[in-house]
């Protein structure tokens, strides 16, 4: 007994000298002698928490210590990322203290947010930290805490897509801690509004540094980090890339940051750099994408990292690669459509646009109400040769196949209508803006709103008839525009631009109302008058050019030419002909005349003469005989042998004219090529000596 006591007194000492791994030995040591020790159990425990080898503290909560140190057995749950399993440990736990009227401790309250929030269920966590901030005075040091993570939740809740209660609107917290600043920050991106986040963001930026001025530059510069990457995404949301490049940039260079920090800005930077410096992309996509950092991204930044890494495979050209990864995401992702869009970039950038366009087809069977599918299939049926028809086709029987509520919005319309138009058949894209026009105004009126059609799609609509050539149609509706608002020029403008086809004093009358034009350069009128387009200035008279006749556009005056009337007389042009040519000799021009001297018929049988067969050089060389007269024994004639008489010459022949022939340089050479490949690879020989 006194062994045991005195082994206690030895833990404590080094426990309180935080030598955790004499701990683990001492507390062996008592575990030996007493292997139900719980003190010792707990010691053990503890320490390994501290080591951060959550597992093996894990199985000595379950084996010796079941039903106690809850809190403990929690944390090694959530360490380990058994996050579900923590969460019931939990709740388990708060039933029982509520059953005999008590509370749950405040550190479980806390580590059960952290679950919550991890597991992504927003909504459960944000009920969790208002309960808390009720039970939490302001002037607690805590508060700030639980506000930060209250917000942090709000914001994920926008972020998501899901609707946030009104009880939990989002509102600015601004000028008490940077957390707080940041976390309103995120909640305006979520909302849209870049602006108002990017002058929190810098608010943050300011607070961090004055709270942290106690501290290196260095350690400012990590903590900066991450305000400076969601800065960076802001600009890039935006359009500034080249800023947000800069940005991401200077924070993967600063050296020890919290993994997350990194992995981000090189994500982001791949989806700025797109399909420039693959290299380099493929490298940052890599660190990004790491399995220790899988469990600590969101599903939502995990989907991101991997989208991007299939759209890196597919700009490299790794078609297998990317397809394989895309159907193995589908396993765990079969809403995400966008990987059935890469399946089918694949074969279409391998110019197999009718395979591509086959995958759809089949994507669409198994999910028909797929939009982005189906917008994908029109597309490629207008790529594959511009069938207009059988993209009409496909959107139609898409569109039939929805709700009746959902078959005319101003989306799917405006896309059917194009498609008609393009196709020439106008007057059936008129009828079904018709037809829409119809709905939409049903559905206004029922909804309780005071005017019938909302003026955007009026406008559309008025446009589009008027660009169909029906008149009083687009009149009707321009009327209406008016109507709504008088002071509108567009719609004034094509109120006359209508009512000029047809009732030009309507136009008139109209155009008086068009608002006088301010700001305009000062422009001489007359001279602009006197400017007739598609004519020569030598067209026009400079004397007394404001005479008009009937109003046309030409003035007329004494100095002014008349028009000219009549087929305008074609000039046939001279041909091009030689120097030295006589036209009073008969004849035609020489047709080599465009070539060089040296490619000429004569050229070529000078140099023949000259260094040809049969010239003067090659005298006295080759076998005897070769170049006497005759040409040898075997040619045409025969040499003076054995006292032959010599052949006569035949008569000379015609002159042949010269006909250029355009020749194939490219088939030649591969004709060649394929007859030097059919010979046989000889070798080596020896010599007949």
């Amino acid at each position: 007994m006194a062994n045991i006591q005195q082994l206690f007194g030895e833990l404590e000492r080094h426990i309180k000298r935080e030598e955790h791994d004499k701990v683990l030995i001492i507390s062996d040591k008592i575990l030996a002698v007493d292997p139900k020790d719980k003190d010792a159990l707990h010691c053990k425990a503890i320490t390994l928490i501290r080591l951060e080898r959550y597992s093996d503290a894990l199985s000595i909560l379950n084996r010796g210590l079941e039903g106690k140190f809850v809190f403990e057995k929690a944390y090694c749950l959530y360490r380990t990322n058994q996050l579900s399993d923590g969460a019931t440990l939990i709740e388990a736990t708060r039933k029982q203290v509520q059953s005999a009227g008590g509370q749950l401790p405040w550190d479980l309250r806390h580590l059960e947010a952290q679950m919550l929030y991890r597991m992504e269920r927003y909504q459960d966590c944000i009920e969790l930290y208002a309960g808390m901030l009720k039970d939490t005075s302001k002037s607690d040091d805590s508060y700030n805490d639980i506000l930060t993570n209250f917000n942090a939740c709000k914001a994920a809740v926008l972020y998501s897509g899901e609707t946030l209660d009104e009880r939990w609107r989002a509102e600015d917290v601004t000028k008490t801690t940077y957390e707080l600043s940041f976390n309103s920050a995120c909640a305006r991106i979520s909302q849209g509004d870049y602006t108002q986040a990017l002058a929190l963001l810098e608010e943050a930026k300011t607070l961090c540094r004055e709270s942290l001025s106690d501290y290196d530059e260095e350690e400012i510069e990590q903590e900066l980090a991450i305000i400076v990457v969601q800065t960076a995404y802001v600009y890039q949301l935006l359009g500034r890339t080249e800023q947000a490049r800069e940005l991401y940039q200077s924070v993967l260079k600063i050296k020890a940051l919290e993994v997350t920090v990194p992995a981000v800005a090189a994500n982001n930077l791949v989806a700025i750099q797109k399909e420039d410096d693959l290299f380099d992309s493929a490298k940052k996509i890599k660190s990004a994408n790491t399995k220790a950092l899988g469990v600590k991204f969101l599903s939502s930044q995990k989907r991101a990292i991997a989208m991007n890494e299939l759209l890196l495979q597919l700009y490299q050209n790794k078609f297998a690669a990317c397809r394989d990864t895309a159907q193995q995401l589908l396993k765990s992702q079969p809403d995400n459509d966008a990987l059935y869009l890469i399946l089918a970039a694949t074969m279409h950038r391998q110019k197999k646009t009718a395979k591509a366009l086959e995958e759809l087809k089949e994507f669409a069977a198994v999910k028909p109400d797929s939009v982005a599918i189906q917008f994908a299939i029109v597309q490629l049926e207008l790529i594959n040769g511009q069938d207009y028809t059988a993209a009409i086709d496909s959107l139609a029987r898409f569109l039939k196949s929805l709700p009746e509520k959902e078959q005319h919005r101003p989306g799917y319309v405006a896309l059917l209508v194009w498609l008609y138009d393009q196709a020439g058949q106008g007057e059936k894209g008129v009828d079904l803006l018709s037809e829409a026009s119809a709905i939409w105004t049903k559905n206004n009126k029922g909804s309780g709103s005071s005017t019938a059609l909302p003026l955007t799609l009026l406008r559309q609509t008025a446009a589009f008839k008027l660009r169909s050539h029906r008149y009083k149609d687009a009149a009707k509706d321009y009327e209406e525009l008016v109507r709504a608002d008088p002071s509108d020029p567009a719609s004034i403008a094509g109120l006359i631009m209508a009512y000029s086809e047809f009732e030009p004093t309507l136009a008139e009358k109209y155009g008086a109302s068009l608002p006088e034009m301010k700001n305009v350069m000062a422009l001489d009128v007359e001279s602009l008058e006197r400017v007739v387009p598609g004519l020569k200035r030598e067209y026009v008279s400079t004397e007394n050019a404001g005479a008009a006749i009937g109003g046309g556009r030409r003035p007329l005056g004494p100095g002014s030419r008349p028009r000219r009337t009549g087929a305008r007389r074609l000039r046939k042009r001279k041909p091009l002909l030689p120097k030295n040519y006589d036209a009073a000799a008969p004849g035609t021009p020489d047709p080599e005349r465009w070539l060089p001297k040296r490619d000429r018929a004569a050229a070529r049988l000078a140099r023949t003469r000259k260094t040809g067969g049969g010239s003067r050089k090659d005298m006295g060389k080759g076998p005897q005989g070769l170049n006497l007269e005759g040409g040898g024994i075997g040619g045409t004639g025969s040499a003076r042998i054995a006292g032959r008489e010599p052949i006569a010459p035949a008569a000379p022949a015609r002159e042949i004219p010269v006909v250029e022939e355009v020749v194939d340089v490219a088939a030649i050479a591969k004709a060649k090529s394929s007859s030097n490949s059919s010979k046989k690879k000889k070798g080596k020989s020896k010599g007949k000596w």
